[in-house]
């Protein structure tokens, strides 16, 4: 692969919109912009694709993202904006076909497009000018930077730091001068920085690696109900089973290397284990009830879940790593308990108790012994999650309003995180407490297949549209 030596563009876009690629290609490099595209420099299918895209985009100035429903609807193009995300590269997107809503990626909503449908010679303009004062200022402040600085920058990663620093300016970069004495107006809109722009000698370094890690698994209704796995950062997705049957309430091991299920024949319901990495499963259990929500304990060897034989209450259940010595946990008369979940040193549970859509969640000793409520005011369906930094995430709401809340695992400040007016569920946090993934709907009220899996910072900041498609995505569980 040829990466340029000179600074240069990424082009995202979808192989159903090429025609289009081609034409807004030709016309940017005849505007001077330096661009890589990836059928230019890469043999499709080849075994280091993946690997070279993503060698391409770490060594790229920025991103154009070129917008239509095809490139909406590419898992190749959220993964690549999800990536530049990451390395913190700088997105111009341009609205090459369909209308905005059509088009436009939750992660972009906020982002000014360029539009080329109607006005394609200006919008060029306006983009490679944009691009180019981008270029001019990035080099500009490299230049202040570099005599000044007695860093060890391969230890400190000053160039990360240039990068977020631009972020502040970028209001600049983005000025567009009409040439008619008009106000010039900001093209490119980012979210506001996080450090200052001015750099000296005695500036600290500052982190920028706090992105999310892990893995999220999850249901999704591809043809039923399947298990698909996914990167805490977008990339990399995966369906890993394909049966005729349904498959749901999947989680990850704590090593990330196992995938914990159940699998429904329509009448029964039994927890399988799969093999990430290979793909091959196993049957745990042969009960011919009603299970559901399995959980591995953070030491690796218990599976908590919940049970129910016919028309009989949910209890909660416990088993061997293995499958083996299955029992009954914990029950109380008249009512369910369900989805229980271990505290992160794998000492309590937390677990919802109630019935049908209305539940408290308790915590209680693994000895199994005097449950406390936590909050009186939750009113939730049931299932929740602990992390470290002493966080429950869960969601509650009426039906097609629910929201996720987080709360200290005492059930002192429950306060709502996510967007109001998404129906935002199935709450999980990340292993090191700083993210929750979480179902939400991209169409409500008309668009019931719309729920896709969504991230968000854990003080509700930074949301990020993970999967986007025709089916539902949900239940995510997030794990290493």
């Amino acid at each position: 692969m040829s990466i340029p030596a000179t600074p240069y563009f990424f082009v995202s876009y979808s192989r159903e919109d090429t025609v289009k690629q081609r034409r807004v290609v030709k016309e940017l490099r005849e505007r001077g912009i330096n661009l890589w595209v990836d059928i230019e420099n890469l043999t499709p299918g080849t075994p280091t694709w993946e690997r070279e895209i993503e060698k391409a985009i770490r060594g790229s100035t920025g991103i154009i993202v070129l917008l239509s429903p095809e490139s909406n609807n590419s898992e190749w193009v959220r993964r690549e904006l999800s990536f530049g995300e990451q390395h913190r590269k700088r997105i111009f997107p341009a609205l090459i076909e369909g209308n905005e809503d059509a088009s436009t990626p939750l992660r972009l909503a906020n982002h000014q497009r360029v539009d080329l449908r109607t006005h394609f010679e200006d919008g060029l303009d306006e983009l490679a000018n944009a691009v180019n004062e981008y270029i001019g200022v990035k080099q500009k402040i490299a230049e202040q930077i570099a005599p000044k600085s007695n860093i060890d920058l391969k230890k400190y990663a000053i160039p990360a730091l240039i990068v977020v620093g631009l972020l502040a300016i970028s209001g600049i970069v983005a000025i567009i001068n009409t040439g008619k004495g008009e106000t010039p107006t900001p093209i490119f809109i980012t979210t506001p920085p996080d450090v200052d722009p001015n750099v000296t000698e005695t500036a600290q370094v500052i982190d920028v690696t706090d992105e999310p890690t892990g893995r999220i698994i999850y249901t999704c209704q591809i043809q039923g109900d399947e298990i698909c796995i996914i990167n805490a950062d977008g990339s990399n997705w995966r369906r890993l089973t394909n049966t005729p049957l349904a498959n749901f309430n999947a989680s990850l091991s704590p090593d990330g290397r196992k995938v914990l299920y159940v699998v429904n024949d329509g009448t029964n319901s039994e927890i399988y284990e799969l093999d990430v990495n290979s793909g091959n499963s196993n049957q745990l259990t042969k009960l011919k009830a009603s299970l559901g929500s399995p959980e591995i304990s953070p030491d690796n060897q218990s599976i908590i879940f919940h049970y129910r034989s016919g028309s009989d209450i949910l209890k909660l259940w416990i088993m061997n790593r293995d499958g083996s010595n299955p029992h009954e946990f914990f029950s109380e008369a008249g009512k369910d308990i369900h989805d229980a979940t271990w505290s992160p040193d794998g000492t309590q549970l937390l677990f919802a108790l109630g019935q049908a859509e209305h539940n408290k969640l308790y915590v209680m000793d693994f000895n199994g012994r005097d449950p406390q409520l936590l909050n009186n005011t939750i009113d939730t369906r049931g299932r929740s999650d602990w992390s470290i930094g002493n966080l429950i995430a869960l969601d509650m709401g009426d039906p097609l309003n629910h929201e996720v809340y987080l709360m200290n695992d005492d059930g002192s400040n429950l306060h709502q995180v996510s967007p109001t007016g998404m129906n935002s569920q199935g709450a999980s946090l990340s292993p090191d407490g700083e993210w929750v993934a979480f179902t939400a709907y991209t169409d409500l009220p008309s668009g019931l297949n719309s729920c896709e899996i969504f991230i968000m910072r854990v003080d509700g900041t930074d949301l990020r549209q993970l999967t986007s498609n025709s089916y539902c995505d949900y239940q995510p569980r997030w794990g290493n």
